[in-house]
This record gives C-alpha cells, structure tokens and sequence, in this order.
C-alpha cells in the first residue's frame, strides 16, 4: 500500500511541475514582467545624462554606502553603475524561468533580447559617459555623447521595444489583461 502511495506522490508532483503549478505564467505575470519593466528603458539617454551633469554640479550624486542601508557622496559613475548596473538582471532571470509556448515564445525571445541589450548599454555605455561627467568635460561634450548613444543604441532600442509591444499587446488583448497606454 506504500508504494501505491507513494507512486501517486511521485505523480502528482511530476504533474504540478510540469504544469508550471508552482509558476505563475498567466497573461498577467508575462505582461507585468515584460510590459511593466520595459518601462524602466530610459526614453532619452541624453536627460539621463543632463540629471548627472545637473547633480554633478549640485554635489548632489549619491550611491549606497558601505553598510548597505544609506546613501553617501560619489563619484558619476559609482551614481550610475548603483542606479543602472543592475536593472535588468533578476528581470531577465524571470522572464527566462517563465513558461514557453506557442503563444508566449516569441513574445519571451524578443522580451529578452531586448532587455539584454538594455542591460548591455547600461552596463558598458553609461559608465563611459559617467566617467566624462567625472573627468570634468563640458555640459555640451556629454549631452553629444549622449545624443550619439540615443541616436545608435538608443534607436536600437526602441526598435526591440517595438517588436516586443506588438507581440505583447495583442496577447494581453486576447487574454484580458488590463493595461493603459500613455
């Protein structure tokens, strides 16, 4: 009699799993983790860099300190990789882990390939341009390395961007997700 018991745990566990059970891949989760998030994409990476400059001058940069609970004093790029280092990390993850089917693959492919390469210009690009805020380059030399970002990677973007919401939108039409567009 155990083992019938124990054969049907065995079962049933198998089931939920396969099941994503214990995942929540609903219309809701894929549209609030790829819809909600794409919203932390910078539009303009030239008034990223106008607040830095702007703070800069303020003497009002800020990154977390040392004992993980307050803010200090920093440098542009200390600013920059504390903001903007991370924001995509434990997003990717997630819409990795979500469920893929027919329907939510390519929506889960373009989601990820465009928010790897946010993470990418945010990673590499920002820091570059942090350093020249840094290094004591003129307002008009950095608001010119920012517009060369937004009109290269930047354009680059809001094509993923596009790709994503054209794929993403229909789907939550068709599965009652409730959203608004601005």
């Amino acid at each position: 009699m155990k083992i019938h018991k124990i054969i049907a745990l065995v079962f049933v566990s198998t089931f939920l799993f396969s099941c994503n059970f214990f995942t929540d891949s609903s219309p809701n989760r894929v549209f609030e983790l790829i819809g909600l998030n794409a919203n932390k994409i910078p539009s303009s990476y030239e008034r990223v860099f106008k607040e830095y400059y702007q703070q800069k001058q303020n003497g009002t940069l800020q990154a977390l300190a040392d004992d993980q609970k307050s803010m200090r004093s920093s440098t542009c790029v200390e600013a920059v990789n504390f903001f903007y280092g991370n924001t995509f990390k434990e997003d990717i993850k997630k819409i990795h882990n979500l469920s893929k089917t027919d329907e939510t693959k390519p929506i889960i492919e373009a989601a990820i390939d465009m928010f790897e390469y946010a993470q990418e210009i945010q990673t590499n690009d920002f820091p570059k341009i942090a350093k020249m805020i840094d290094d004591g380059k003129t307002q008009e030399e950095v608001n010119q390395a920012a517009q060369q970002l937004d009109n290269t990677k930047g354009a680059e973007v809001d094509k993923k961007y596009k790709k994503v919401m054209e794929l993403l939108l229909p789907y939550a039409d068709k599965h009652g997700v409730e959203y608004k567009k601005f």
